[in-house]
């Protein structure tokens, strides 16, 4: 026989018993919803905690600190002296060696300014903002390490820096008064007189940081005043000298340029997300004058508070932060985090997915079924085939084939079902039926919370595997129907 011809007789005969084949694909068809809709709620799990820590930072990125666990410091004594003679040091050979590793993408070195730190802009120091975060960074290794500007360009002589998305939010109005002195950042909160709060789109800032000079005022001594609208009223300036050895600057002032704006990567408590973040040169400058002493000496054995490390890929991290370890520092990462929740996420799917087996296996009990009786039905016609000369392969790819058809058509139709089902489930999640509802809850995104996700790879398996099943529930009446001898088949009366 020639394959068309067996499939021919595969359709006949799964036509001929309508009311039967329609109910075995029934029960294909609920083993697959069920499979498919719960291991899409899995992989929703899954998503949503790949969302949550994606928010706390870059899945890519590893922290790699001081071999003894200290993070340095942002005075001078802490830049001399911050990490042991006998213990890995956080310096530029260190973040050469990190560059030469395999799969690392960029390599960003970084020091925080521990003084205290207060910040002026606009004309007669209207705007301020206390305890502001200073850091100095490699700059040319932002874009490398996953850092984007939102406006602006790159520092490029000294005196120029970048603020981050939310740093022209921290400032106040000095001349202002109440909750008008301050202006709420888009995702910031809003609480009306009844205590009720509910999340702002944003207000427009009281000025332009990319227009506006900025002043940093600190000093290793410094403390800011109680009050915010003193801050500047009393810093000595110290922009123009460097201090002598005799000299006692508790306070300085240096005025700033900002360039560029940093946008937000998720991480809104950091000089990258809301503070102000200069080249290392003139982090070096500014740790010199608040201690009151030279950039020599702040230079000499300078070392930074952590170093951050981009992977290429997320397969990358784990023998990138292995190699990391291995040279003797500490690092910190969301891998293991993001380990323990693939496993917990693996143990939900299992369980949810042998819930789905279960209605799958009684849809093979139901094929199986299905071709028994078929075979018991059609022993005469199995004989007359044999008489004729049909190869036994042939008769036993016929039964099989009819088994398999009945696993693809439920299986096609359960992901068709499993997929409305799917859409239904993340409406609901995104509390509206809408146009736009319906993409987010088809493509995803950055910003969307679903709750089943049903990749491409779910469907395929599905159908593949229901084919499978049919199969294999069919095997065994096939082989009956090749083992009956072609003289009793002919005398039987079915």
């Amino acid at each position: 026989m020639r394959f068309s011809d067996i499939l021919h007789t595969c359709g006949q005969n799964l036509f001929r018993r309508k009311s039967r084949t329609i109910l075995t694909v029934l029960g294909v068809i609920v083993g697959c919803c069920s499979i498919v809709l719960m291991i899409s709620i899995g992989q929703g799990i899954n998503e949503r905690n790949e969302q949550m820590l994606k928010s706390m930072g870059s899945l890519n990125v590893i922290t790699v600190y001081a071999g003894s666990g200290s993070q340095g410091g942002g005075g001078y004594a802490e830049g001399m002296g911050s990490a042991s003679s006998s213990e890995a040091k956080l310096n530029d050979d260190a973040v050469q060696s990190f560059r030469n590793i395999a799969g690392v993408s960029g390599v960003l070195s970084e020091k925080t300014l521990q003084y205290t730190v207060d910040a002026t802009a606009g004309v007669g120091n209207r705007y301020v903002t206390q305890y502001l975060q200073v850091m100095g960074v490699n700059t040319a290794q932002l874009e490398a390490s996953g850092y984007t500007l939102k406006s602006g360009r790159l520092p490029s002589r000294s005196g120029e820096v970048l603020v981050g998305e939310k740093t022209v939010y921290n400032f106040l109005d000095k001349y202002r008064s109440g909750a008008d002195n301050q202006r709420t950042a888009p995702g910031g909160y809003v609480c009306d007189e009844n205590g009720e709060c509910r999340e702002s789109e944003g207000e427009e800032p009281f000025f332009d940081m990319l227009t506006t000079k900025m002043t940093l005022i600190t000093g290793a001594n410094y403390q800011s005043p109680d009050d915010y609208r003193n801050v500047g009223s009393g810093a000595a300036s110290g922009s123009d000298t460097d201090g002598g050895a005799g000299q006692q600057t508790s306070t300085i002032s240096n005025e700033y340029t900002p360039v560029g704006v940093v946008k937000s990567s998720g991480n809104d408590y950091d000089a990258l997300g809301s503070g102000v973040v200069m080249t290392m040169d003139d982090m070096k400058s500014l740790m010199a004058k608040a201690a009151n002493t030279s950039v020599a000496n702040v230079s000499r054995n300078f070392t930074y508070d952590q170093i951050v490390v981009r992977a290429e890929n997320i397969k990358d991290v784990p023998n990138v932060e292995a190699q990391i370890k291995s040279m003797g520092y500490q690092t910190s990462s969301f891998e293991q985090t993001r380990k323990e929740l693939e496993k917990q996420t693996q143990g939900i799917q299992l369980a949810l997915g042998g819930i789905g087996g279960v209605a799958f296996l009684v849809a093979a009990i139901g094929i199986a079924n299905t071709m028994i009786m078929s075979v018991s039905e059609r022993t005469r016609e199995i004989g007359i085939m044999k008489a004729l000369g049909c190869y036994v392969r042939d008769i036993r790819v016929t039964f099989l084939c009819e088994a398999g058809a009945i696993g693809l058509i439920g299986g096609v139709i359960g992901c068709l079902i499993s997929a409305l089902g799917s859409l239904a489930i993340n409406l609901v999640a995104l509390q509206g039926f809408s146009w736009e509802n319906i993409v987010k809850a088809i493509v995803g995104g950055d910003d969307v919370s679903r709750s089943s996700v049903i990749p491409w790879w779910l469907f395929a398996s599905a159908i593949v595997f229901s084919i499978a099943v049919g199969v294999i529930a069919g095997f065994g009446p096939a082989n009956k129907a090749v083992r009956i001898p072609a003289l009793d088949a002919i005398k039987n009366d079915q």
